[in-house]
């Protein structure tokens, strides 16, 4: 057995659920603060967390980060227990039949709006906890959340490319496409 993304990705492993959380939820929380920002100055509200700052809320982030992880991980296993569909989706995908340009289009959607989220939140447990300044309205939030989504989309957008550009230059994986 190769001890590979692509074995882990079929086999399912816990491990890689939280890898690739906190690779999108680190790259989301960075956004998110980019977000949360703009949206706090438009909207009213104090949040211009400086880098201690915002390591000192990642201390509560990454917790979150492993709980969205496993509850994922737990969750999948519900719903394809032996793995079926999610190896028809991957197999889907890395053929070009599915998601061409989009990658997890709905998911990378969802997921940058829960992080924008889950930032909000980890900036109110520090704020509370380290008496970091953070002060923005419940409705500031959310519009931010919703503005985040770019962000999803984006990644969304650079992860097909990405495979489209390994497929073209002849790099993608010879065994990931079915024949």
């Amino acid at each position: 057995m190769t001890n590979n993304f692509t074995t882990s990705a079929r086999e399912n492993r816990v491990g890689l659920w939280i890898s690739v959380s906190f690779l999108w939820g680190t790259t989301f929380y960075i956004s998110s603060i980019f977000v949360l920002r703009l949206t706090s100055e438009q909207l009213g509200g104090n949040f211009h967390p400086e880098f201690l700052d915002s390591l000192k809320s990642y201390l509560f982030y990454a917790p979150l980060i492993i709980a969205v992880a496993l509850g994922g991980y737990g969750v999948n296993r519900l719903y394809d227990p032996t793995g079926a569909k999610r190896q028809e989706r991957i197999s889907s995908v890395t053929a070009g039949v599915k998601e061409k340009v989009f990658v997890s289009f709905l998911g990378s959607l969802a997921t940058s709006f829960g992080f924008c989220l889950m930032t909000a939140l980890a900036f109110w447990a520090a704020h509370f906890t380290f008496g970091i300044a953070f002060e923005m309205s419940l409705g500031a939030i959310l519009i931010g959340s919703l503005v985040n989504m770019l962000a999803g989309l984006l990644g969304s957008l650079l992860t097909g490319l990405v495979f489209l550009g390994l497929k073209l230059a002849g790099k993608f994986p010879a065994g990931e496409v079915v024949p």
